[in-house]
């Protein structure tokens, strides 16, 4: 097995320096108003003093010195404002420093170096912690940490006071998780519904809002207060954020927000500023990488569930689930999809409270947020041909179903099951073509605005009623990956001109191969992917297979790099009894096998 996984990285590797080669254009050409926002945290003098998201000072100055000599520009809000209102546009590799949280570090440590390298900075508060008094405690998380921790207001005056410092807010008191849902699991406070235990019910969309308005105002009054002057900025705790948390911040006085989105950013949307996250106190080699703005896009070594399988036959207990989360660490693949329903005899059942399907069990939320953050892989919500058809023996879905899907599916993508949908893409692929100079990067930012303007410019039906069921699921979920189904015998319609079309509106395709024996898919891969390889484009095609047996996975996976393919995924994984087997499949599927983690 040692032998296999040395063979399998050799290959692999090479490709896809290969592959990403052949894209020559990106971000810094195609959007001269595209820039890189930073988060950082807390500095430290010594590696004993450090947190997963700190940085010690010696790294910080090789970093702020590397920038200098690579030519990146650090740049303020009100660079930001100027290049988007048109008076002055953005220097090239343009970079915005940001540091969250409010640590005194910021203060004796970060604020000397912006003064003698003349940087400025983005400097977010969190008004619960500040506004303690000196020796209180404060909530920081689930812990309780000193108020010394944190800046005092007579150190916050004089960096308020500079020009070098925007200060910004970072909400008053929604940096931790709130109950969401009946099994008590917290989600950050920003994006979760609140439940109520003692009623069994939710917060509504206005209470939500309500809430998020009020603490933003409490805490750009607190700043105005202290400080004289209220926020413009918002700073999402955790990165996580919402669109009616968007339009509460605006309301609140702070249209521009940054979050935690791993993509550049772009004077074209300062309400949504994605911001690169270093951790573990990354030395140059690391560095560099944050502050490429053209993305790889990620391998993908996935499998599929089925719902069902998720729920346990008693009630209460998650006997099953268990299973998957052990499942997942065993093996370790990038990604893992299910469907947000379940099936019987009398049709489709929800997992999530709704308003058009019977509801199965309300475990959508805790099954996408545990998956992801217990069990360490990205989670892809696969949704049938249902949604998305229209005709008279199976009417419309509203896209009221999606926005409430959305509020309870804390996922990463959504996986596009749907043939009349493809149909419609290819299509307008034979009349169009794709004009995004950054069709190989990964940025799923960019794939949203593209389906945005091709909203505003369809006069297709069906297509016009899915770009608005996705919208409406965004609505909750707005930063996610969005792929779409081809089936394997539409791989002869896929030409690189069309290619790159479905591409500018998908993150990645997923050619459905489920149906074909072995032989078959290795013929149309053969046949019809070739003339894809020097696009460039490989690197966001996925192979979704049927898992018939150990053997067949095996001798399927191990060839796809002839043709190739790096991403692949079946169906199903038996987690419930471990097959295919764990020493089978880790090999090809795991994380720590991959070579581009």
């Amino acid at each position: 097995m040692e032998n296999f996984n040395r063979s399998m990285k050799i290959p692999l590797r090479l490709l896809l320096i290969l592959l990403l080669s052949l894209c020559t254009t990106g971000v810094w050409a195609g959007d001269p108003g595209a820039f890189i926002a930073i988060a950082y945290h807390d500095v430290v003098q010594t590696k004993a003093e450090l947190a997963s998201d700190g940085v010690t000072v010696d790294h910080l100055i090789d970093q702020f010195e590397w920038l200098l000599a690579n030519n990146y520009h650090p740049i303020s809000i009100d660079d930001l404002l100027a290049a988007k209102s048109g008076t002055k546009p953005l220097p090239k590799k343009a970079v915005l420093l940001c540091w969250d949280d409010g640590y005194t570090s910021f203060y004796t440590i970060v604020f000397p170096l912006l003064k003698a390298y003349h940087f400025p900075a983005v400097l977010a508060l969190e008004g619960s912690w500040i506004e303690p008094g000196p020796g209180a405690m404060v909530h920081y998380g689930s812990t309780m940490v000193p108020r010394s921790k944190f800046l005092t207001w007579s150190q916050m005056k004089k960096l308020a006071a500079s020009p070098l410092v925007e200060i910004a807010s970072h909400t008053y008191d929604l940096h931790h998780g709130v109950p969401a849902d009946g099994y008590g699991d917290k989600i950050p406070a920003v994006i979760a519904h609140l439940y109520d235990h003692k009623t069994h019910r939710y917060e509504t969309d206005q209470e939500q809002f309500q809430r998020i308005l009020t603490d933003l105002k409490k805490n750009s009054a607190l700043l105005k207060k202290r400080l004289g002057k209220a926020p413009r900025v918002m700073v999402w705790p955790f990165g996580r954020y919402n669109e009616p948390a968007l339009k509460a911040a605006a309301e609140a006085g702070m249209k521009i927000t940054l979050t935690l989105d791993p993509v550049p950013a772009t004077i074209n949307n300062l309400r949504e500023i994605g911001r690169v996250y270093p951790t573990l106190n990354p030395d140059l080699s690391d560095y560099r990488g944050y502050l490429d703005p053209n993305i790889a896009p990620p391998v993908r070594h996935f499998f599929k569930v089925n719902s069902k399988e998720l729920l346990d036959p008693r009630p209460h207990t998650e006997q099953h689930f268990g299973h998957l989360l052990d499942r997942l660490k065993a093996l370790s693949p990038t990604m893992v999809t299910f469907s947000p329903f379940v099936q019987d005899k009398k049709g489709l059942q929800a997992l999530f409270p709704n308003t058009v399907f019977p509801l199965a069990q309300d475990r959508l939320a805790r099954l996408t947020w545990h998956t992801a953050h217990r069990g360490g892989t990205s989670v892809f919500l696969w949704l049938p041909p249902l949604l998305f058809a229209a005709d008279k023996t199976r009417p419309t879905v509203p896209l009221d179903f999606f926005a409430q899907m959305g509020k309870f599916a804390f996922c990463d993508g959504l996986i596009l099951n749907s043939p009349s949908l493809t149909r419609e893409f290819l299509r307008l692929s034979s009349t169009r073509k794709a004009v995004d100079p950054a069709i190989c990067s990964w940025n799923p930012a960019r794939r949203k605005m593209f389906r945005q303007r091709l909203l505003k410019t369809s006069h297709t039906p069906g297509l016009i009623n899915a770009l608005k069921k996705i919208q409406a699921f965004q609505k909750w979920q707005p930063f996610i990956e969005v792929a779409l189904v081809v089936s394997i015998d539409r791989l002869p319609e896929l030409t690189v001109k069309k290619t790159e079309f479905l591409l500018q509106y998908f993150d990645f395709l997923l050619v459905d191969g489920r149906t074909g024996s072995n032989h078959d898919i290795e013929k149309m891969l053969k046949n019809n992917l070739g003339r894809l390889h020097a696009s460039g484009l490989l690197p966001k095609i996925s192979l979704l297979v049927k898992r018939r047996n150990d053997t067949n996975i095996q001798r399927i996976f191990t060839d796809l790099p002839r043709h190739n393919i790096i991403n692949w995924g079946y169906e199903y994984d038996d987690f419930l009894d471990n097959r295919p087997t764990t020493i089978s499949i880790r090999p090809l599927i795991s994380k720590s096998s991959d070579p581009f983690q």
